[in-house]
Parts: C-alpha cells; structure tokens; sequence
C-alpha cells in the first residue's frame, strides 16, 4: 500500500453506548463525524464489519459485546478490507492495553483514562505494511478489462468456513465478486448485479 494512514485515516473511535472512549482524528482532518458514529451506535448485531460509502467518505464499523469500533477515510482508494483489518488490530491492541471491563464497570468513567492509545495508533497506522495483515490479490475485471490489486483481510481467509472466499469489490460503478481459495488464489471472477 501506498498510502501514509497516519494522514489517511480521517477517524478511528472506540465508543461504549453514546460515550466516546477514544477517538483519534487524522492531524489534517477538522471534521466532526458525530453524526456518523450516532449511525455507527445503532448497530445492535455483534461481530460483523459494516460499511458506509458516503460520498467521500468510507466508513467500517463492528460491535463487540458493548464496544463500538469505527473508522474512516476520505482516500477512496483505501480498501474496505483494509479498513477491517486496522480494527482488527486496534481491538487486539485496545484490549491487551486496558483491562476495559474493569475500567467500564466504574459509573463515570473519563476517557482520558485512554488518551496514551493514541501514541499506539499512530505507531500501528505508521508501520501497518510491516503488520502483515492483508494481502493484495490480482483480479482481471471483466468489464473494465483491467487487472486490479484487491486487498484481502488474511484473518478473511484464515477464519473462514469453507473456500473459495466470495469477496465482492465494487469500482468504477460496477461489482464483481472474486473467489479466493486458501492460499490467495483467486479462483474465479464474475460480475454482480447490485441494488440497494
């Protein structure tokens, strides 16, 4: 990947019910994305990525038990597979970090208990390519006749129930599904009629 994500993630929040326990924002973005995260907070399935594409805005979020984990971009170009696999790893890391239940069992809980996170997010964001984390696939797309890189979430395949994985990307106002086998092969490529 190319991109500078320290730049490039306009937001990452961590929030529990309507409060926010920790929200980083990109030292370029002046933005407020409350209203996003009040979208974000209605969520009530746990442990499945959601994905918001507003204009110029990308947007990923998961529910885990209480926690609400969310983060966005305004680099288009930034795969949503990416985007998972930064929360993976900011769950991973926020965990092994605070003892959250603990902490939240308290009744006013400051979320400057969490403001030292940050100094990890940017480390995390600043040295991701070498987290091994995802892995770009080549696909041939049918209608542009283009080869294009899709990242793949590795936790995607490793944790899946049965191969190939189905991935849909959409681009260029079109989506195809991609067929990816347990080693990143990708084993079939067709177009996907959409709606919504």
């Amino acid at each position: 990947m190319k991109n500078n994500l320290v730049n490039d993630i306009s937001f990452l929040n961590i929030s529990y019910g309507k409060n926010t326990l920790f929200e980083y924002k990109s030292p370029n973005s002046y933005k407020n994305y409350s209203l996003d995260l009040k979208i974000v907070r209605k969520n009530k399935k746990n442990d499945i990525f959601f994905h918001i594409h507003r204009g110029n805005l990308k947007i990923v979020y998961l529910k885990q038990e209480n926690l609400f984990y969310s983060i966005g971009t305004e680099e288009l170009e930034i795969q949503f597979q990416v985007l998972e696999s930064i929360i993976e790893m900011i769950i991973e890391k926020f965990l092994e970090s605070y003892a959250v239940d603990a902490i939240l069992s308290y009744s006013d809980v400051s979320s400057s208990i969490f403001s030292q996170f940050r100094t990890k997010v940017v480390y995390l964001l600043a040295h991701f390519d070498t987290l091994d984390l995802v892995r770009s696939v080549a696909v041939i797309c049918k209608v542009c006749e283009k080869s294009l890189s899709l990242y793949v979430r590795k936790s995607l395949i490793a944790n899946a129930d049965s191969y190939p994985v189905p991935l849909v990307f959409t681009h260029e106002g079109h989506s195809i599904v991609c067929y990816i086998d347990k080693q990143f092969n990708v084993r079939g490529v067709e177009l996907v009629h959409i709606t919504g």
